[in-house]
């Protein structure tokens, strides 16, 4: 049954599995790109807060996301857009030290997630993109 939005209860689960799937991905790329870009060419993968994530959950995780979770606002551990997009743009500028195949979060390069440096994920992941984005020549696999 449709429900906030038009959107259906199982709509929004995959809506915010995809998301989640596609923060492993994306570090899986710049870590690959890192390898496979010629030098001068850079990849890293920045940290963005405050994504809207929670804009299509149920109402108690909107409840905690527009009333506990804002309360770390008032601390050095959350940004606002400005802030983040100043420290994003420390990155791009160099300001900031980020060698290529980093993950900036909060204005420092960190280590990102152990999953993040699978080897077969992201092989798997590199050979699927390599399958969408080949020219299509009308022929099938195999041929």
């Amino acid at each position: 049954m449709p429900s906030r939005g038009g959107r259906s209860p199982a709509l929004r689960r995959s809506g915010r599995t995809a998301y989640s799937t596609s923060k492993p991905a994306t570090l899986y790329l710049v870590h690959a790109y890192a390898r496979l870009l010629p030098a001068g060419i850079d990849a890293v993968a920045y940290n963005v807060p405050g994504t809207g994530l929670a804009r299509d959950a149920g109402p108690v995780a909107r409840f905690a996301m527009r009333r506990v979770l804002p309360a770390p606002t008032l601390t050095p551990l959350a940004l606002s857009p400005g802030a983040a997009g100043r420290r994003l743009a420390d990155v791009v500028l160099g300001t900031t030290p980020a060698p290529s195949g980093s993950y900036v979060d909060r204005g420092r390069a960190a280590r990102s997630s152990e999953e993040s440096y699978d080897p077969g994920r992201e092989a798997a992941l590199l050979e699927t993109l390599d399958g969408l984005t080949a020219p299509r020549t009308g022929r099938t696999a195999g041929q």
